[in-house]
C-alpha cells in the first residue's frame, strides 16, 4: 500500500504502519550492505594472513585412551 495506490487514504495510522514498515526495511537492508562489506573486506587479497594454524584441543589428544 502506497501513496500512489487507489485505496490510500491520508490516516495518522497509515504513517505510521508504513513508517515502521519502511523502518524494518531500512534496518534489514543496511545490516545486510554491513555484511557484504565486512566479508568483502576480509576476503580482499590485499589482506596478509599470518599463516599460523589454531592451536590444538588439548583433549582430543586422549582420544585413544577412551
Amino acid at each position: 500500500m502506497t501513496p500512489l495506490s487507489f485505496e490510500w487514504q491520508w490516516n495518522i495510522e497509515y504513517f505510521i504502519f508504513m513508517g515502521f514498515l519502511y523502518l524494518a526495511l531500512l534496518v534489514v537492508g543496511c545490516g545486510i550492505l554491513y555484511t557484504l562489506i565486512k566479508t568483502w573486506l576480509d576476503l580482499s587479497p590485499g589482506k596478509k594472513e599470518d599463516g599460523a594454524s589454531p592451536p590444538g584441543i588439548s583433549y582430543r589428544t586422549r582420544y585413544g585412551k577412551y
